[in-house]
């Protein structure tokens, strides 16, 4: 993205963001020197761990219904790790001949979490910024997919991948006219590592989130991707979930059906208390979606209404950790997604210590034949990612987002001071 293009993103994200806070919180913000917000390194590692885990549990709640509901949602609230062998439900849909449906049995066997598109595209994306920083490059993150992202990929990220194998570099390998799959679900789920980097300071979390979007998408196929780029940046700072979508909204371009779509869901939001009533108005209006000669490619893993439900699990789940992903697991569609995302989102809005009972101790009883001291026993294990380590304690994952974010905050204006005995980050943000 051109320098001038960055900077017209940056500024219209905080006049757009700001414009959302109430006059009173806006004239404190300008008493701070430009709206200085402060967070302990100790609530940033919690906020970062409840990132990470929460990406992790979202995506197994979600991954055994994954494609399974698309006419209708799942005719329960997902709130479990379900199995193949429906744990007591015949009636419901589940993946059976795959992990997906055997979660709890391959967490076992491989001591910890497993990897999977919903976070292991991300960890490449943190290898990526430890070699070359958090400015790198179209060819450098070409690079770093041609080295470690082979397999365990469909649709645009696959499309992209096949591309740079034909000599395409980022972003060429997401435009339209050369990946077909350019509106499909892939960068919203794998570019909130951005976020991550970015703690408060959301127009610079959406513009590298959108940086991170166009190695695979285009147009509104993007779009998702810069709205949970600011809610997760933002969550940092700010706990209600309905101030953060109205800071989506706005961070949004005006222009296609994606725009649209969030301030549908919005509005259906206020009208039904049900949140099953606005999934069949979201899949009414846009899973076919037509407006005048323009129609949006109908997909299952359309960014669009995937995009969509995810907003809608946000605001129906008011912020609770397991009410937020079973919505967005049981909108149905291809739902591991969702749940991953917004799973992350409400991670670090709450951290880990405020996941809540019920999440925390699905962390440590996912495993078949036993149970952990730790969430998923304190291990990420890579069985997708070529020339990727192995096992990495998830600790140390939290530490090592932790210490670009700090990188993060200090480029950006930020500063670094004791208080108390304790070290605190002064961020610059544009909340």
């Amino acid at each position: 993205m051109p320098d001038a293009h960055q900077s017209r993103l940056r500024t219209s994200l905080q006049r757009k963001v700001r414009a959302t806070l109430p006059l009173c919180a806006l004239l404190a913000a300008n008493q701070l020197a430009a709206g200085e917000r402060v967070i302990s390194h100790a609530e940033l590692t919690d906020k970062l761990s409840g990132f990470w885990i929460g990406q992790l549990l979202g995506n197994y709640i979600g991954f055994p219904f994954e494609n399974k509901y698309v006419d209708d949602p799942v005719p329960v609230l997902v709130d479990r790790v379900y199995t193949a062998d429906y744990d007591g439900d015949p009636d419901l849909e589940i993946n059976r001949r795959d992990r997906r449906g055997h979660i709890p049995v391959i967490a076992s066997a491989l001591r910890g979490a497993f990897s999977d598109d919903d976070t292991d595209i991300e960890f490449v994306t943190l290898h990526a910024v430890e070699k070359y920083g958090l400015d790198l490059t179209y060819p450098e993150i070409t690079q770093m997919w041609k080295t470690h992202i082979n397999d365990f990929i469909w649709v645009a990220n696959r499309e992209a991948r096949n591309l740079m194998d034909l000599g395409l570099v980022a972003p060429d390998t997401g435009r339209k006219q050369n990946n077909k799959h350019w509106f499909q679900i892939d960068p919203q789920l794998v570019n909130e590592i951005w976020s991550a980097f970015y703690p408060g300071m959301t127009a610079k979390a959406a513009e590298r989130a959108l940086w991170g979007a166009r190695i695979t998408n285009d147009d509104w196929g993007t779009h998702p991707t810069i709205a949970y780029g600011v809610m997760i940046s933002a969550a940092f700072f700010e706990r209600d979930v309905n101030r953060l979508v109205a800071m989506a909204v706005e961070a949004v371009p005006d222009e296609g059906p994606f725009a649209e779509g969030i301030r549908d869901v919005v509005q259906w939001h206020s009208q039904h208390e049900d949140w099953r009533a606005t999934r069949k108005r979201i899949h009414d209006k846009y899973y076919t979606y037509r407006k005048g000669t323009y129609e949006a490619p109908v997909s299952v893993v359309s960014s669009l209404v995937n995009g969509l439900t995810g907003i809608m699990a946000v605001l129906y789940g008011e912020g609770d950790y397991m009410k937020t992903v079973g919505i967005a697991t049981s909108a149905g569609y291809d739902c591991d997604n969702q749940a991953a995302t917004t799973g992350g989102l409400i991670g670090v809005l709450n951290g880990l210590s405020g996941l809540g009972d019920r999440a925390l101790r699905l962390t440590r009883e996912l495993p078949a034949w036993t149970t952990w001291d730790k969430p998923f026993n304190d291990q990420y294990v890579n069985i997708t990612r070529d020339e990727v380590r192995l096992r990495t304690p998830i600790g140390e994952i939290v530490d090592r987002i932790a210490a670009i974010a700090k990188k993060a905050i200090l480029e950006q204006g930020g500063r670094m001071e004791m208080r108390d005995g304790e070290v605190v980050y002064i961020v610059q943000s544009d909340l």
